[in-house]
């Protein structure tokens, strides 16, 4: 019992910093009973036995709180170099992700361009058969009329056999 308690203390001194955040998660210890105990069954022993089960008890805690604690340690030591690899991957994540939109904001820029550019073309073309078929028509017209012009002194004169003939 000694040598339990004597391994409580020592153990307890090491565990103090980090089980008194914890305290509210440990098992209570009762208070050390002060009898001697001279039966295995009497009540003295009975006070012994539920105090030496208690200390089991929160120095299993204890222990299974360190050997927690250690592997935290361990864990987070380990994952330091995969945090920064995890934080270089985001930032050039975020920076492909900026270039993407940079490139499709340019290519809109100049879809638009291009569309614009090609609305103004078939405007333009458009103009420019309006002109070409305006002229046309306006120089058959004046064929037309020259051609009636020139024509205007001819006159037709009916041959007499026709005139017999239909008579």
């Amino acid at each position: 019992m000694k040598h339990i308690g004597a391994a409580l203390f020592v153990f307890s001194l090491c565990l103090t910093a980090m089980a008194q955040d914890k305290a509210a998660q440990l098992t209570p210890l009762p208070p050390k009973p002060t009898c001697v105990i001279i039966l295995k069954n009497g009540a003295c022993a009975d006070l012994w036995r539920n105090y030496n089960q208690a200390v089991a008890q929160r120095l299993a805690e204890e222990i299974k709180m360190y050997a927690n604690r250690q592997a935290e340690l361990a864990s987070s030591q380990a994952t330091t170099p995969l945090q920064q690899h995890i934080a270089d991957l985001t930032r050039l994540t975020n920076d492909e992700q900026a270039q993407i939109k940079s490139l499709q904001d340019q290519m809109q820029a100049e879809s638009a361009a291009a569309l614009q550019a090609k609305a103004d073309a078939h405007t333009e073309g458009i103009q420019k058969g309006i002109v070409y078929g305006a002229g046309g028509t306006l120089l058959l017209v004046g064929v037309i009329f020259g051609i009636r012009k020139m024509t205007a002194g001819f006159t037709v004169v009916k041959k007499e056999h026709a005139k017999a003939a239909s008579a």
